[in-house]
């Protein structure tokens, strides 16, 4: 992975920023704009439009998700690890700028049912998310914490389960991810771990 520039990355705070603020339909290169701390021609001159710079961020939050939880071979708690990534995919409670966030990223999931340039960074977000979940499950089972399992299916009901309680919560019940990570909490306890 390659570094960015310091002016990509302020280009995707602020980016983040627009999103958490107007929405996918409200983002425009102008709200964008609005939260870069450098001047409006410059994101044209690194983006050409407004999918172009969406489009950018997903591959972003990708990398961001590979540096967030990079699996230390050293690290003696698989559980505790596997618990801290699910916190973060499906936490108990969210503050009203992660909900916003994660609303204008369902609304950015929907836009990629029709158009592969927003499928493809989130088809590769949802492998990495997999893998990361496969590769703790697999050290678990290594150190003899958790029971034998099958790593692939366990890791794909994870993802299910994690990102359907997520869109559940933010579209019609924000209490519905904690009681839906209670649930996975007790399975967890009674299926995975020793």
């Amino acid at each position: 992975m390659s570094e960015r520039s310091e002016t990509e990355q302020e280009a995707m705070a602020a980016t983040y920023a627009a999103l958490v603020d107007h929405g996918y339909p409200g983002v425009t290169i102008q709200s964008i704009a609005d939260e870069f701390p450098k001047s409006k021609s410059l994101l044209y001159y690194h983006y050409e439009d407004k999918d172009a710079i969406l489009q950018e961020f997903l591959s972003y939050l990708v990398e961001q998700f590979h540096r967030s939880f990079e699996i230390d071979p050293e690290d003696d708690d698989p559980r505790a690890t596997l618990d801290g990534l699910l916190d973060e995919l499906l936490p108990r409670r969210l503050s009203p700028e992660e909900r916003a966030f994660r609303v204008a990223l369902l609304e950015l999931l929907a836009r990629a049912a029709h158009d592969d340039r927003y499928a493809d960074p989130l088809t590769d977000l949802q492998a990495a998310i997999h893998d990361r979940i496969a590769a703790v499950i697999e050290a678990g089972i290594e150190a003899e914490c958790f029971r034998p399992v099958d790593v692939d299916d366990t890791a794909t009901l994870l993802v299910a389960l994690t990102s359907g309680g997520m869109l559940w919560g933010v579209t019609t019940d924000p209490d519905i991810a904690g009681h839906v990570r209670t649930v996975l909490d007790g399975y967890l306890a009674a299926e995975l771990y020793r």
